[in-house]
């Protein structure tokens, strides 16, 4: 069997080393594999014992795109499925539908669900509270936007229950446009009301509730 001959630390990355069998370079493993397979010179390797490290390496590469890809703001369940699979597919050069029954993404979304990194309720809350923050969307618009996230039905009927008043959130989306539209005749000014809400996901009953409004302060 081959021996470890050298255990060279990287110079780019200072988390991994270079494994050397046999005065050959053999393949790079981080110091968290080093330490628990207890690798180190003189230590003679099988091939089993080859390729359970080099997908220990594997899916802890992927594990790590992932924290990244976290990093910037929550996912759904769906969006970390995708990203991995993409990046499964580009550096095996398959397709993505075959990516996606990788082994190794169930092996890494068991341990992101350990540590409470996949949680699609949570994720739907997160997203409620953006969408009704800047620049307000409708109950609708958040629902089809969620439905694209993978967002199961459930999940999203019981966030939306909480979702903030929608009245308020119509007039702070149209807040600014109304200064623009104020001295347009009252049925072009609905006409651009209706248009902007309704783009913007606002049902219809919150829609008449502003054009009753409106119309009482002229």
């Amino acid at each position: 069997m081959p021996q470890i001959t050298d255990i060279s630390p990287q110079k780019k990355n200072k988390n991994r080393v270079n494994l050397f069998l046999d005065g050959k370079y053999a393949f790079s493993v981080s110091l968290e594999n080093i330490l628990k397979n207890k690798f180190k010179i003189g230590i003679e390797l099988s091939n089993d014992d080859v390729t359970k490290s080099t997908n220990e390496e594997s899916q802890q590469k992927y594990q790590d795109k992932v924290i990244n890809f976290l990093s910037f703001r929550p996912r759904s369940e769906k969006e970390i499925q995708d990203y991995l699979a993409k990046k499964i597919a580009a550096d095996s050069s398959i397709s993505f539908s075959q990516a996606q029954n990788s082994s190794l993404i169930e092996k890494i979304f068991s341990k992101l669900k350990k540590y409470n990194y996949i949680d699609d309720v949570e994720f739907a809350r997160w997203w409620l509270k953006s969408r009704s923050s800047s620049r307000p969307k409708g109950k609708n618009f958040i629902k089809i936007e969620l439905i694209k996230k993978g967002i199961s039905k459930q999940i999203i009927e019981n966030v939306l229950k909480k979702a903030p008043n929608q009245l308020k959130l119509a007039e702070k989306a149209i807040e600014k446009k109304l200064n623009t539209w104020y001295n347009l005749p009252l049925f072009e000014q609905k006409r651009k009301i209706y248009n902007y809400l309704a783009s913007r996901g606002f049902q219809q009953d919150v829609i008449e509730d502003i054009f009753a409004k409106l119309s009482k302060k002229r």
